[in-house]
């Protein structure tokens, strides 16, 4: 029973050790390009570029809705890309508007 409880004592012990040690900060990744832009007509855009290879950007405006009760709906366009850790670079793109949200890319399987 005391082995029992030596044992405890050291693997609170090694835990406690472990879970206390520094752990490794990951480096800052910079942001290389940004802009956005909001007009008063309710239309916007933006974009950004970051160090480690994720850019994206996207447009939206307002357009009047097929059925006038629904008002305006905002149409928005865009594409994001970032670099797997195997070098591979991933792009996607996609529209959101009144018939939903619809996105492509090559490693997005096909219906």
């Amino acid at each position: 029973m005391t082995g029992d409880i030596g044992v405890l004592i050291l693997l609170g012990g090694t835990e406690a050790v472990v879970t206390a040690m520094p752990q490794k900060l990951d480096e800052p990744i910079p942001i290389l390009k940004q802009s956005s832009n909001i007009s008063p007509e309710g239309a916007y855009e933006y974009s950004y570029e970051t160090g480690n290879g994720i850019a994206a950007d996207e447009t939206g405006v307002l357009h009047k809705a097929a059925n006038p009760e629904d008002g305006s709906v905002v149409v928005a366009e865009g594409r994001y890309s970032w670099t797997a850790p195997d070098g591979k670079l991933y792009s996607v793109t996609y529209k959101a508007d009144e018939n939903g949200f619809q996105v492509f890319g090559d490693h997005i399987p096909k219906k």
